[in-house]
């Protein structure tokens, strides 16, 4: 039987996403942090910074969605499959357009290209390829890192799973020192290990009650003040902390606005979500390209913010409507 949604899950994934569209768009009219914020701050308290504060809560959502409709009957084999037609497709479509325009708009962008990384593009890996360091370029156009970081820990989902489901606390314990021990080690160029922890601690909350969800918020809060005491703490690791707080904290306020309205925006941000991940980054990176970022006033990057949510959900629409054409399409013409 179908379980219902969870609202609180779509209110999450929706901060998460606000928190990466603003983060890169702050990126972009500030020159990668080289001028001055006009709109939005890119650090939040403890000295975090807001991408990394969206990306937490993004491994966190994944993780808790993940779990939550998990059948008692797990199949892994069934499970993969899932996750590719959820994953690539889209990918493939928004790659293909995005790469073409600019291929053709800017001779020469590719010229650096290594052929052979195609296959890190095709494998949805050519972003976090370069986040990693392991190519100096390649054809990567659309996504960011943390998509290849995810398409990791979906591989380890049936064991985390098995452990959620089986020794849960031994299973979250273990994750916890091997991510942190692997990520201060940098082994992983610090891009999936500290996300692991991240990601069961989603799985874990999302089969307890609220007063065991408290708890385990309260104890990652009081972790939080040690390091305010202590200091010096790898800045990933007390955002881990800080995301599981407000993760919690984001449990409660959504039973306070979980009135239909809201319901519904939060839903069809989740449903676009995705799709918004492929292309906002490739449409700011366009927009911001004729304008004088060191004259740009507070109004007119108040107005470029407004059109770039436009052209987002513009973008994002159609892609998901070729989507759904494409899949359609292929389905006709492989099964009659």
């Amino acid at each position: 039987m179908k379980k219902p949604r969870l609202f609180y899950l779509d209110l999450i994934r929706t901060v998460a996403l606000i928190s990466i569209l603003i983060i890169h768009f702050n990126a972009s009219v500030t020159g990668y942090f080289t001028l001055p914020h006009k709109l939005f701050t890119s650090t939040l308290p403890f000295g975090i910074y807001l991408g990394d504060f969206g990306s937490t809560l993004f491994f966190i959502v994944s993780g808790a969605s993940l779990c939550y409709t998990a059948p008692e009957r797990f199949d892994p084999i069934g499970f993969y499959k899932k996750r590719c037609r959820a994953v690539y497709p889209m990918f493939w479509l928004a790659w293909a357009i995005c790469f073409s325009i600019r291929f053709v708009s800017r001779p020469g962008y590719y010229a650096g290209a290594r052929t052979v990384t195609l296959i890190l593009t095709i494998l949805g890996l050519d972003n976090f390829a370069v986040a990693a360091g392991w190519v100096g370029q390649d054809f990567a156009c659309v996504g960011e890192w943390f998509l290849g970081s995810i398409l990791f820990l979906y591989l380890l989902f049936p064991l985390l799973l098995w452990g959620c489901r089986k020794h849960p606390w031994v299973t979250f314990l273990l994750t916890c020192a091997f991510g942190v021990s692997v990520h201060l080690m940098g082994w992983d160029a610090r891009l999936v290990a500290i996300h692991l922890p991240e990601f069961f601690f989603g799985m874990l909350l999302v089969t307890m009650t609220r007063k065991r969800q408290i708890l385990l918020a309260a104890a990652a809060t009081v972790l939080l003040g040690s390091q305010t005491l202590l200091g010096g703490w790898d800045t990933k690791i007390v955002c881990a902390l800080f995301g599981a707080v407000v993760f919690v904290v984001l449990i409660f306020v959504a039973d306070c606005i979980g009135f239909g309205p809201v319901r519904r925006l939060c839903a069809l941000l989740g449903k676009y979500s995705y799709a918004v991940f492929l292309v906002h980054h490739v449409i700011i990176l366009r927009l911001v390209e004729g304008f004088d970022l060191g004259a740009l006033t507070r109004r007119d990057t108040a107005l470029l913010f407004f059109a770039y949510l436009v052209f987002t959900a513009m973008a994002a629409s159609v892609l998901h409507w070729l989507d759904g054409k494409v899949r359609t399409g292929f389905s006709h013409l492989v099964h009659g």
